[in-house]
C-alpha cells in the first residue's frame, strides 16, 4: 500500500473523507483503515502545531509554512515523498491562512 496515494486521494483542503477512504481499503482488501486515519490526522495536527509554535511572535510565508512541515513530515514519516507532502501541505497553509498565521 502507497500511503502518498491515499493521501494524494482523500486528503481535502478541509478535511479527510474518512468514508471514501474507507471504501478504497474495503475495494482494495487493504488492512488497517483505522490505524492510517489515525496516522494521517495526527500528522497533520502535529505539523499545524509545529507551524503555530514557531508563528507565535510573527507572522509566516507560505513557503515557510510548507518548509515547516516538509522537514517535520520527512523526520516522521520515512515513507512519504512529495505527492503526500503536497496533499498535507494542502491542508496546512488553508489552515494557515484561516489561523491568521499567513
Amino acid at each position: 500500500m502507497d500511503k502518498n496515494i491515499i493521501l494524494e486521494k482523500f486528503l481535502s483542503t478541509f478535511f479527510i473523507e474518512g468514508e471514501k477512504m474507507k471504501n478504497y481499503f474495503i475495494i482494495n482488501n487493504l488492512e488497517n483503515f483505522d490505524e492510517v486515519l489515525t496516522e494521517f490526522e495526527d500528522m497533520r495536527k502535529k505539523a499545524f502545531d509545529i507551524i503555530w509554535e514557531k508563528s507565535e511572535h510573527t507572522k509566516l510565508t507560505s513557503k515557510e509554512v510548507e518548509n515547516l512541515s516538509e522537514k517535520y513530515l520527512k523526520e516522521n514519516y520515512p515513507w512519504i515523498n512529495i505527492k503526500g507532502i503536497k496533499a498535507v501541505n494542502n491542508h496546512l497553509i488553508w489552515l494557515s491562512w484561516h489561523e491568521g498565521i499567513i
